[in-house]
């Protein structure tokens, strides 16, 4: 029998996800697929991501679902649930409602990109790349215009 090959590790070895610091995150559809397109579907993962929030106690700056990929500036508020067993409930709680819209399988990657925000300047600069993705997708001249994102807490 074939050993499985080891998944490497993307996460930092010894840091505490639990901090409530503020987290940049983007999670990838499945195979980078385009599966976000349908408005319903895009409404759902929506409405799961504030359900989630609301559970968790997280705080969630600003997020913006693209065809292929969601991005999230969020941190957790205590450190009783860790930022992967939030995206880890929320991939799980959408993909099961995904069913409905003919979406078999798996609807997200497997992993997450993460990277930790350190400085203030920081919060800002990334929670306007987040809110501008539409732009540079093309999909909207301007964010504002644009449906699948929200500014949920307050960054200042």
């Amino acid at each position: 029998m074939e050993a499985k090959p080891k998944r490497k590790i993307i996460r930092l070895k010894e840091f505490d996800y639990t901090t409530p610091k503020p987290y940049f995150i983007t999670i990838c559809a499945k195979d980078k697929e385009c599966l976000f397109t349908n408005e319903r579907l895009n409404q759902l993962i929506i409405e799961c991501l504030l359900e989630e929030k609301e559970k968790t106690g997280f705080k969630i700056f600003v997020y913006c679902l693209v065809p292929n990929h969601l991005h999230l500036l969020l941190a957790p508020s205590t450190q009783e649930i860790s930022v992967s067993q939030f995206i880890g409930a929320f991939k799980s709680k959408t993909a099961r409602r995904a069913w409905d819209f003919d979406i078999s399988g798996t609807l997200w990657q497997r992993r997450f990109y993460d990277r930790i925000i350190r400085r203030e300047e920081d919060l800002k600069t990334i929670g306007q790349y987040t809110l501008d993705n539409p732009v540079r997708k093309g999909i909207v001249s301007k964010w504002q215009d644009y449906k699948f994102l929200g500014l949920v807490d307050s960054w200042v």
